[in-house]
């Protein structure tokens, strides 16, 4: 009895001795690693400073000082105003500026379209900038710019150009006005690409009719010309050649309206 309680105990001891150096050798392992990880983290954070501070002094440095901002597409009032919008600031550098930022702030501008940003390094900024071009005023609630893609983009203020042709007929917050607005632009491109005596701007009027069809109304024509709500081009060279028999039969100025709502046939009326 007294022999196996001593081997009892050396084997308890043994295992005791295992246990410790076992847990000896994980604490060093567990010891190295979290000494790995810190030298990490410690090598990384250098190397962020690193970059932290040579970025602060290169922005510092004259040599990326923005002095030269090249701003086209737009006429020479209009470019002041967009660099001034900008948020540019004097003496910036090239490498703090936020395009992102810029062409946000320039693309806020009511006649701005788009914006595409371009640094040349070391002190040069591009800014080219598509401006909106209106091809007619809607009159709603209030008179708004139209574009060629039929979309509204800028209330009509005072001190604006408005010689432009004027889209009628139309209730604010119509839910069909977008699609009758997109009508009406194909209108006015087809009338720019055709070969006829008319032009955008001897358009008077285009009134929008409850059914999203359209009557033109013309500055030095006496009639009002039924357009429908499609064909265009096909209705344009059918007008070219009315009123091009009209003014050879001297009646050009006794017509009150053309009817080119048809697929083979147009419609004149004359006075009485």
């Amino acid at each position: 009895m007294k022999r196996g309680s001593v081997l009892d105990k050396q084997s308890v001891k043994r295992d005791r001795q295992k246990g410790f150096l076992l847990f000896k050798r994980t604490l060093g392992q567990l010891g190295f690693g979290l000494i790995k990880i810190f030298i990490f983290f410690l090598g990384l954070g250098a190397i962020s400073l690193t970059f932290i501070f040579g970025y602060q002094f290169l922005a510092s440095s004259p040599y990326f000082r923005l002095n030269n901002i090249v701003v086209t597409g737009v006429n020479d009032d209009l470019r002041g105003e967009l660099i001034k919008i900008s948020g540019i600031k004097e003496r910036e550098s090239l490498l703090s500026i936020d395009p992102v930022a810029i062409k946000r702030n320039i693309e806020a501008h009511p006649w701005i379209k788009s914006v595409f940003l371009k640094k040349e390094f070391p002190n040069t900024l591009y800014i080219k900038a598509e401006d909106e071009e209106a091809v007619a005023i809607v009159l709603l609630d209030e008179m708004y710019f139209m574009d060629r893609e039929g979309i509204i983009f800028k209330e009509v203020e005072r001190d604006d150009c408005i010689d432009f042709p004027v889209i009628t007929g139309l209730s604010t917050g119509g839910k069909k006005n977008g699609a009758y607005l997109k009508g009406v632009a194909s209108f006015l491109n087809a009338l720019c690409l055709r070969d006829t005596p008319l032009s955008v701007r001897e358009l008077s009027e285009v009134h929008v009719e409850e059914d999203g069809t359209l009557t033109i109304y013309l500055n030095k024509l006496p009639f009002k010309v039924f357009f429908g709500g499609d064909g265009f081009s096909r209705k344009i060279d059918s007008l070219r050649h009315i009123i091009r028999h009209l003014r050879a039969t001297h009646r050009l100025y006794q017509a009150r309206s053309i009817d080119l709502d048809y697929r083979d046939r147009a419609i004149v009326g004359f006075i009485g």
